[in-house]
Formats: structure tokens, sequence, C-alpha cells
């Protein structure tokens, strides 16, 4: 992952906190093992995970361009360092004691040409993690916005905190 710079200033701009502070966002089970099928990577965590997460009592929450919460929402992009002609966003909100398991982006291994971004909505809170590779990222500030270009980085966010923690997501592809 690479740090790009901030962009609270977008936050601020687009009123993304309240907005999301006013959004439940739709609950997706943590076990999603169809979308992990037909690909080697994304097999070898179905397998990993089953133990652990196929009850699929694990949920955490997401808001994008096709939630029934959003569809009056216009999305404005960030001035991001690179465009391509396809573009997707979504944003996570992990409530206190949700989280995703370690994993790897089913979609990030069958596109090509393709840059994602990462932005931390608020400034980082004890319980508040996000893993990546063999790190954990902390002490980031609302808008610090990161590249990650590979498309088997496994990463993994969970809220151990008090309050619901908020990301942006955007993936951008030819």
């Amino acid at each position: 992952m690479n740090y790009i710079g901030n962009y609270n200033n977008w936050i601020i701009e687009n009123n993304i906190i309240s907005l999301l502070e006013s959004k439940q966002g739709e609950c997706t089970p943590v076990w999603q093992p169809d979308r992990w099928t037909g690909n080697e990577t994304l097999e070898k965590f179905r397998e990993l995970a089953r133990p652990g997460y196929s009850n699929n009592k694990f949920f955490f929450h997401q808001l994008n361009a096709g939630s029934p919460e959003m569809e009056d929402y216009n999305f404005v992009y960030p001035d991001l360092p690179e465009t391509r002609k396809n573009q997707f966003w979504w944003f996570v909100k992990l409530y206190p004691g949700e989280f995703q398991a370690m994993h790897v982006d089913p979609h990030l291994t069958e596109i090509e040409n393709f840059v994602r971004y990462t932005m931390f909505l608020q400034d980082w809170e004890p319980g508040h993690i996000f893993c990546y590779d063999d790190k954990i990222l902390t002490n980031y500030k609302a808008g610090d916005l990161y590249e990650w270009s590979d498309p088997e980085c496994i990463h993994g966010p969970a809220n151990i905190g008090y309050t619901p923690r908020l990301t942006l997501q955007i993936t951008l592809h030819d």
C-alpha cells in the first residue's frame, strides 16, 4: 500500500460523515463462498475461512451505488491521481464488533489494469483495525488515501472499538 495524500477537505465538502451517520448500510455476510469459487487464490481463502466463519453469523455493513439507501445519492469522486474507464465505489461501515476476515478481493482477481484506493474517513481510534500483508495500519487521519494494486494483497478490517469505523473504497479499471 502506498500513501497518496490527505483528502479531508473532500470529506467535509461532500458532508460524508453526516451522510454515513444517517444510513444503516446493507448487512453483508463475512462468509460468501460463492464469490470465492473458480479461482485458485480465492479457493484457498474459502478453505481457510470455512471452520470459523461458515455459520454466517458474522456480518459487516456497506453502502454503494446499488444500495437502496443510496439510490438518490450523487457520488462525486475525489480528485484521484489516476483514472480509468470503469469506476466503482463503496463505503464500509463497521459497527463495534464487526469485521471482515483476512481476504483478497474477488473482483480484483478478475480485472486487469486496475487501481484500488482506500480512504479512511475518520481519525484512527483505538480498536479500529486495518491489517494488510504482515502490517497493521494505525494513526491514520481522516482523509488519508492509500493506493494498492496487488490483487493478492491479503487484508482485513475490524472494529473492536466503541464507534463505527468508516472507510471509502474505490476501484478503477479499464
